[in-house]
């Protein structure tokens, strides 16, 4: 159910010679196009007719019975759109949406769209409002995510299946029925500006990049598909080797070429004779077999999931690690590391049953080597060990499941999670659960940023049962591994420069003592280096070609700014043609790697060394204010939240220190989190920043509006209703031409606001300094000293029930606070 326009795109022009033009190439036949695509990898996309085996009316049968149901009159117009528009005026658009749910709602998949969904698409995109394609995978058993705007990005990171996006939306959501989102059907709907429409097409501009896209479900009498076909060849990148193809079933030989020389290949037949072509095998085209996953773990993580046992039979890769690379098990295995400190006491409490083992510390320090040394240990012990994969989101469902399948075999397991803070929700809830099992047989090996780690929520059980470590500058005793590193790994003694080998071994450790007196060493090279590690990395810098500069620069920066980068970024944003990948990672071989994140998709990611060593090059190569709000427009302009490592640079971007928050403009930093809502509405953390700023800035009547925004956007949360409070006490202090006494009315509003915070949020240790903040103005302003007894001390019980460390820190301050006010 298509209206007549679009998607807008970019105008872009198709030069065709002229002894081309008289090239008329014929439409293929259905063999010819079944033997043509492979199902997994070839995106779908779906028109009307492909609903219409199933009973699903096309546009004008909708539009007509649009005019009788709500007219009792005949038609006026055969077209969607039009007749959607007028009726909206006359009867309300509420009256229209109810119709056409109440028409569509009832219908169920049947023929060819049964079989359509089991042929193992990657993904699938559609123009209809019906819900017969959710309920063919539901029919099915089959996974499937679906997308009907851009507050469901948020909501869906985490899911596995089959991608669905419905470009004009659904029928179980409009802003008339009291939604966030609205389906695409009137004139204004298409004449809106829609990101999420705009998100759909760059994600089939990446689908030719890995395969090929047809188009199922359109005449070639209706006008909507030549511009349909016209916006999907727009989308398609130069160079990309996908094709597009496009299944019509009403045959017509004196159109089809027009599309076809436009570029698409167009086959006649139904749905139906294509999934029969494909099921009896003409063509030898079979659906994709499932990689059987390994069966101690569920299937939902087993992309997300790095077997251990797997990943240190790898062979080393000692002068990566020496760089700058953290250490990889191969790496650990091979001797090539040295032993910390504190490595002894936390293996032994691994084995001895201590199921959660915490390490911070700066970027740097060698948190992630430690972790994975641990890892080993527990695994020469008996244990199973698995490493999450960073660019995916963390599920801690399935790995409850997977400690009580352990439990049952009577083995044990160990899970390490590095920068933890991503998904610390996700870990809070794991923690909690297997704090509730006596001996769990899943041990938890965490690393965090300490800059990240002290802020943020964590649940009581990390401190009840967790180790917590942080680690910093080197001790003496490691020191001293260090020196028996070099003296006993030749190939990290052939990578150090002879000055220092020639050193004898007390004027190494002197050397190494002054080197390593800061928190932070990054890697042996830097250790053992006569330079300072900037040196190196600028003269290394400055040994590539001048195009591979450009790519390591941008590759540095958006590491260093918290975006997660992968190779379509790359391509959407620097303009790079497909064809130049290979060059390019060649070029930057050992400078710039590329992993897989899911291949299937075409996403693989690429990182520098060293996050440490990205933020380096990037503060020498995007050192101005302009370049970095540059930077950050097009990350912003390029990115697709669709896609969840996309989604999670929405988040990281907005970091107070790397992020956005380190410009010194605030009204940049302010346009830049509102581009960000406008992204992915449904993420809180740009709305948090946003309210911040706005705070700071003063301008509280606009932070009221945004609050509301919020609320309706994301729901309530602890930050958003704490801002309610700052908002008050703003009010309080700042404005003008009010008494005293008034303002003390609104500080005490602001204090009942705070109190109902701790009771809706009694796990937020910041409601409970916020509550005594308000307090202490109160006293301030010559008020009772009973409110922030009474503050202090339910930050005291609170504090009892949290265990968090910082809190027994707050309480010291606020009693310090009540002393001098008192």
């Amino acid at each position: 159910m298509c209206g007549r326009k679009h998607l807008r795109e970019p105008k872009r022009s198709f030069v065709v010679k002229r002894s081309q033009q008289a090239i008329h190439r014929m439409p293929i036949s259905l063999d010819k196009l079944v033997s043509s695509i492979v199902p997994g990898k070839t995106t779908l996309l779906l028109g009307a007719g492909a609903s219409a085996s199933s009973g699903a009316p096309m546009g004008a049968s909708l539009a007509h019975h649009l005019w009788m149901a709500l007219t009792g009159d005949g038609p006026k117009s055969d077209d969607l759109m039009e007749t959607a528009t007028v009726l909206a005026r006359r009867y309300g658009r509420r009256a229209v949406i109810e119709e056409i749910g109440a028409k569509l709602r009832p219908l169920k998949p049947a023929g060819g769209l049964l079989g359509l969904v089991q042929l193992g698409w990657p993904a699938i995109f559609s123009t209809n409002f019906d819900e017969l394609v959710e309920k063919a995978f539901r029919q099915s058993s089959i996974p499937l995510c679906t997308y009907r705007s851009n507050y469901d990005f948020s909501n869906k990171d985490d899911h596995s299946g089959v991608k669905f996006h419905k470009i004009h939306g659904c029928i179980t959501q409009d802003e008339s029925l009291g939604h966030k989102a609205s389906m695409v059907l009137t004139e204004e709907d298409y004449e809106v500006p829609d990101q999420f429409r705009q998100t759909m097409f760059a994600n089939l501009s990446a689908s030719f990049l890995n395969g090929d896209v047809l188009v199922i479900g359109q005449s070639l009498r209706d006008r909507h598909l030549n511009d349909l076909v016209k916006k999907v060849l727009a989308a398609k990148p130069q160079g990309a080797p996908g094709h597009l193809y496009v299944l019509i079933y009403d045959e017509d030989d004196l159109r089809a070429p027009l599309l076809e020389d436009k570029g698409a290949r167009v086959a006649f037949g139904g749905l139906e004779d294509f999934v029969h072509a494909v099921a009896n095998g003409r063509g030898a085209v079979a659906a994709p077999v499932p990689v059987a996953a390994p069966t101690s773990l569920p299937l939902s993580i087993v992309s997300a999931t790095r077997d251990v046992a797997l990943e240190a039979r790898k062979d080393p890769n000692v002068v990566r690690m020496f760089n700058g690379g953290p250490a990889g098990f191969p790496d650990i295995r091979a001797g090539a590391t040295f032993e910390r400190a504190r490595y002894e006491v936390a293996a032994r409490e691994i084995v001895d049953g201590r199921f959660l083992t915490v390490i911070t510390g700066a970027a740097g320090v060698g948190k992630t080597t430690f972790a994975r040394q641990l890892v080993l240990s527990a695994m020469e012990n008996g244990c199973s060990g698995w490493e999450h994969a960073a660019d995916f989101g963390f599920q801690w469902r399935p790995w409850l499941a997977v400690e009580a399948q352990l439990r049952a075999d009577g083995a044990r397991g160990i899970l390490f999670v590095d920068e933890c803070t991503h998904y610390l929700r996700q870990i809070n809830e794991l923690v909690d659960a297997l704090s509730e099992i006596d001996e769990p047989a899943l041990s938890l090996v965490l690393t965090a940023n300490a800059a990240q780690w002290v802020p943020r929520i964590k649940t009581p059980n990390i401190f009840k049962h967790g180790h917590l470590l942080e680690l910093g500058r080197l001790e003496q005793q490691e020191i001293s591994s260090l020196i028996n590193l070099l003296e006993s790994n030749r190939e990290i003694s052939a990578l150090v420069h002879l000055e220092f080998r020639r050193k004898s071994r007390q004027q190494k450790a002197d050397a190494l003592r002054q080197r390593c007196s800061a928190d932070m060493f990054v890697c042996l090279n830097n250790i053992f280096a006569s330079e300072n590690l900037d040196t190196i990395l600028l003269q290394e810098y400055e040994q590539l070609s001048e195009n591979y500069r450009e790519y390591y620069r941008y590759v540095s920066a958006l590491q260093a700014v918290g975006a997660r980068v992968h190779r379509q970024l790359i391509i959407r944003m620097l303009g790079m043609p497909p064809a130049q990948v290979s060059a390019a990672l060649e070029g930057l071989h050992g400078i710039v790697d590329e992993y897989d994140i899911r291949p299937e998709d075409g996403i693989y990611g690429w990182t520098t060394r060293h996050l440490v060593i990205a933020r380096k090059i990037a503060d020498y190569k995007f050192s101005g204010l302009k370049e970095l709000v540059s930077l950050f427009d097009a990350i912003i302009d390029h990115i697709n939240p669709s896609i969840s490592v996309e989604l999670q640079s929405v988040r990281d971007i907005c970091d107070a220190d790397f992020g956005i928050g380190r410009l010194g403009d605030a009204s940049e930093r302010r346009r830049l989190y509102g581009k960000l809502i406008d992204v992915a509405p449904g993420e809180r953390i740009p709305w948090h920043r946003l309210i911040r700023e706005l705070l700071s800035a003063g301008e509280l009547d606009t932070t009221e509006y945004i609050i509301r925004d919020a609320e309706e956007a994301v729901g309530r949360d602890a930050p958003i209703d704490r801002f309610k409070v700052r908002l008050l006490i703003n009010r309080a202090n700042k404005t003008p031409g009010i008494s005293d006494s008034d303002r003390i009315a609104i500080l005490r509003k602001a204090y009942e606001v705070a109190t109902k915070n701790i009771g809706a949020h009694r796990w937020d240790k910041f409601s409970y300094s916020t509550l005594c903040d308000v307090a202490v103005l109160l006293v301030q302003k010559g008020e009772s000293e009973y409110l922030l007894n009474e503050a202090i001390e339910r930050m005291k019980e609170a504090a009892e029930r949290i265990q968090d460390p910082e809190m027994q820190r707050q309480i010291r301050h606020y009693q310090e606070l009540r002393l001098r006010t008192g």
